[in-house]
């Protein structure tokens, strides 16, 4: 049955909240309800869905293809008892029913740990029926199921490319480089950070191969010109080749076919496409948020992201909240803000503090605004480049490089699951980086008619 009706939650009056993703954001907002409900004497109960029960450290994917060790991070560990794992993909979103359907792993035994303890009862009607699938109704709703590398971003890219995706394809690569003779060539595809930092990492771990570069514009384009000057300079000093103005057309058996100029533009027509010699493809060109929203017939911008407003709530359905890779939350100029947990973060603190706010009947709340602080990209583990940025992430002149940035690089990837424990802890007492003073204003008087609480009686 439907969740929603005679759960024990109900019958005790906590209002219900479902976290989709257990990555940074939706460990980070999950914890802060829980800490911030639990100070406001709001009575909750939260409910986050991953497919994995380990938490994944995604700025750390490339090391771990290089080959350098990870810590192994339970999400029940850093969730703690105050938040229900449950294990198992969101097949859809059922926005008007205010629930989300559940496709439980390895047949539900690690999901229904501690389902009574949380107070969301699994539904009935026989063992063999709830170990396959899950209905979760909600009173709120985090939408944080993050993004994935795209391995059809090129053709062949599947069958024959490695990616950064997550954990598993991160140690496919590993073991594959592994494998690798003495002059094996690695071409990593892409120009932007991801790609930077993998072709970096493995040409440090392994010195015998031949590691290249192939970008569709530049490399290091949001970079400043001293930023993009030493870039190149260690670049050269691990021995990575860069190509840039091509784009990859496809990946075979035999390597990376490439050409000049835009698909579409005809280029690729005019021009015969040029073979690269390569081992080893790596697909770093970008990553794509989740299709869930889309395919729950949410509004979503060109490219997949929820469409959120500027209290990151979905316009069209008040009780949802997005954050991270998979919402568009929108910068100043009304652009989205780019991927990354630099902006995940402080868009789960928001958030969380949202929900608990309008269970608790607040007043509404000064929107998201968030200013960027700098760049980091690690090249390595003795070289690294700390890039200043302006509110709106261009590019100062100011830089940290070499092992100050990468000790700088180094402190910061660690911050991100310190907070996450920090939170736990200590939630609702700090505000998160990023995020910009509260600045009453026309601005936020002009909102004000945009702004909605949770429907009538969500927190009953």
């Amino acid at each position: 049955m439907d969740e929603r009706a005679g759960s024990k939650q109900e019958a005790r009056g906590r209002a219900r909240v479902v976290v989709i993703g257990g990555g940074y954001a939706g460990v980070l907002a999950a914890l802060r309800i829980v800490g911030k409900a639990a100070r406001r004497r709001v009575p909750v109960a939260v409910a986050l869905v991953n497919p994995s029960p380990q938490f994944v450290e995604r700025i750390r994917l490339h090391e771990l293809a290089a080959g350098r060790r990870q810590r192994r991070l339970e999400l029940f560990r850093l969730l703690g008892a105050q938040v229900e794992l449950v294990i198992g993909r969101v097949r859809t979103i059922d926005a008007a029913a205010r629930a989300v359907e559940v496709e439980l792993a390895d047949g539900g035994g690690a999901a229904a740990e501690g389902v009574a303890a949380a107070g969301i009862a699994a539904a009935d009607g026989g063992a063999a029926e709830a170990a396959v699938t899950r209905r979760l109704g909600y009173d709120a709703l985090v939408y944080a199921p993050g993004s994935a590398a795209d391995p059809e971003v090129v053709p062949g890219g599947r069958e024959h490319a490695f990616t950064l995706a997550d954990a598993a394809s991160s140690r496919a690569l590993h073991a594959r480089l592994r494998a690798a003779r003495d002059g094996d060539r690695v071409v990593v595809v892409g120009g932007g950070l991801t790609a930077i930092e993998a072709a970096a990492e493995i040409a440090e771990a392994f010195p015998a191969l031949r590691v290249a570069l192939a970008a569709r514009g530049g490399v290091g384009e949001g970079l400043s010109e001293r930023g993009r000057a030493y870039l190149g300079r260690a670049l050269g000093e691990l021995g990575v080749a860069v190509r840039t103005g091509v784009r990859a057309v496809r990946v075979d058996a035999g390597g990376l076919l490439v050409a000049r100029g835009e698909a579409g533009d005809g280029a690729f027509e005019r021009d015969a496409a040029e073979r690269v010699a390569a081992d080893i493809v790596v697909l770093a060109a970008g990553f794509r948020p989740a299709a869930l929203a889309a395919s729950s017939g949410l509004a979503t911008v060109a490219g997949g992201r929820l469409v959120v407003d500027r209290w990151l709530r979905a316009p069209a359905h008040p009780e949802i909240w997005g954050v991270g890779d998979a919402a568009a939350a929108l910068d100043g100029e009304g652009a989205p803000l780019r991927m990354g947990c630099a902006t995940a973060l402080p868009q789960a603190t928001y958030a969380a503090e949202g929900i608990v706010a309008a269970l608790a009947g607040d007043p509404q709340p000064p929107p998201f605004r968030f200013v960027f602080l700098f760049q980091c990209i690690s090249l390595g583990r003795r070289r690294g480049l700390i890039q200043r940025v302006d509110p709106r992430d261009r590019p100062l002149e100011r830089v940290l490089t070499g092992r100050p940035g990468a000790w700088a690089k180094e402190l910061v990837c660690r911050f991100t699951v310190a907070s996450l424990r920090v939170e736990r802890l200590l939630s609702g007492t700090s505000s998160g980086p990023g995020k910009e003073p509260r600045r009453q204003g026309a601005a936020d008087a002009a909102g004000a008619a945009d702004y909605r609480r949770l429907p009538s009686g969500a927190a009953t």
